[in-house]
């Protein structure tokens, strides 16, 4: 814990750093205000069908979209992108507001919701686009364990200032004051510059592969199959990502019947969600120093446990054993997160950027929707403790898939003659 606190610390002192930190934490606390903000206007208006619509269509978009809105945003420098989006989210906001405040259709909020789940799926590309021009590689794994440690905490702190505002301004004025935080967002990311050349390594100019000829014109699809087919690392992280994001999504699913079947009282939900909350906090942190040394192969084995996890917490015989298994969920799920994302910075070329951030974007959005609709269908066929064990069983079966790529890897490092340098061969700079 010294050790990251120690990275946090010295990546804080970066100015571009700390105000990349800063523009993603407003941008994802806006999307979770939107979410209680308007998961109470749609459901005030609509009722119980709308807002099922709301959050199929908050999910499903950015997941279908992701690869192509990533492809599509190349044709935009990464920051000119994110300032668009984020002016475009505050238009909209301030359009459900006045829509909300005089009472329109509750078609017309779930248009506006969809609007910006469509700019949402272009902008989270983007932002790991820029990431990757404004930190100097050496700086990566520190960075992306600190950017994960605070998307983490904004994940407990945002819904409950969602919840305050909505007490004491309203839905309406909540909308309002999530419309000005993309603003403040774009401001701090128009202030951002990208890392100097003096702070370029050599790890950088060896990733600078060479780019497709000027006249190759490539689809999504096909830039895809070809970057997870040559990059057995990407191919690996994704797998393991996606495999603990639909773990992930199940855990949330699981807490309401789980809560029941203890008699642990509608509070224990909280209790449980804030536990997933801290074991993700200290999980990315932890995940570092493992990024910083490569450690793939110890990624991978911690999706696999998750799948473990995920069953001890839903045949839990006492809410005390549950919060300690949702805290070991949020530890298992966020360990590898650094790794994931300084593997594709390292993997993956600038050209083929937009649609593996994309796909990542849509693994992860599709995996949390995925993992909560099977865990929820499955409780209600064959019961909590069954469900949590079988849902855990697969997804660990198919994190444990990416052992095969990673294993390749491992065996190529270690193939190499102790005269060339690891580096060469590494997927990941120490």
């Amino acid at each position: 814990m010294k050790t990251a606190l120690v990275k946090y610390n010295n990546i804080a002192h970066l100015p571009h750093a700390r105000r990349l930190l800063a523009a993603d934490a407003i941008s994802k606390a806006g999307d979770w205000v939107l979410f209680v903000a308007m998961s109470a206007l749609v459901f005030e208006a609509g009722g119980a069908q709308a807002l099922a619509l709301f959050s199929l269509a908050r999910v499903l978009i950015p997941a279908l979209l992701g690869p192509w809105a990533g492809s599509w945003g190349m044709v935009l420098a990464p920051r000119t992108l994110m300032i668009s989006v984020d002016l475009g989210r505050c238009v909209l906001l301030l359009l459900a507001a006045a829509a909300a405040h005089t009472h329109q259709s509750v078609w017309l909020l779930e248009a506006l919701v969809v609007g910006c789940a469509v700019l949402a799926a272009f902008h989270s590309p983007a932002e790991r686009r820029f990431q990757r021009d404004a930190i100097a590689p050496e700086q990566r794994a520190d960075f992306n364990a600190v950017i994960g440690a605070t998307a983490t905490t904004v994940m407990i702190a945002a819904p409950a200032a969602g919840a305050v505002m909505a007490t004491t301004l309203g839905n309406v004025g909540s909308l309002v004051v999530d419309a000005i935080s993309f603003i403040m967002s774009a401001l701090i990311v128009a202030g951002v510059r990208t890392a100097t050349p003096a702070a370029t390594s050599t790890a950088s100019q060896k990733q600078a592969q060479p780019e497709p000829a000027v006249g190759r014109r490539e689809g999504t699809l096909a830039t895809l199959t070809r970057v997870l087919k040559e990059q057995p690392v990407v191919t690996a992280c994704l797998i393991t990502q996606a495999a603990a994001c639909t773990v992930a999504g199940a855990a949330l699913v699981l807490l309401p019947p789980l809560s029941s079947r203890l008699h642990a009282g509608d509070g224990a939900i909280g209790w449980l969600t804030t536990a997933i909350g801290i074991g993700s906090l200290l999980g990315v942190l932890a995940g570092g120093a493992i990024a910083r040394q490569g450690r793939l192969l110890m990624c991978v084995t911690s999706v696999v446990t998750m799948g473990v996890i995920l069953g001890l917490l839903g045949s839990s015989p006492s809410l005390p054993l549950a919060l300690g298994c949702a805290a070991l969920v949020g530890v298992a799920a966020n360990l590898p997160e650094p790794m994931y994302w300084t593997s594709y910075a390292e993997e993956v070329k600038e050209s083929d950027s937009g649609p593996v951030y994309g796909l990542v974007e849509s693994a992860i959005t599709g995996g949390f929707s995925l993992g909560g609709t099977i865990l929820g269908a499955t409780i209600a066929a064959v019961g909590t403790p069954t469900a949590a064990w079988s849902v855990g069983i697969a997804a660990s079966l198919v994190a444990a898939t990416a052992f095969v790529p990673a294993l390749r890897r491992h065996r190529a490092k270690a193939a190499v003659p102790p005269s060339v340098p690891v580096e060469n061969c590494a997927g990941v700079t120490p």
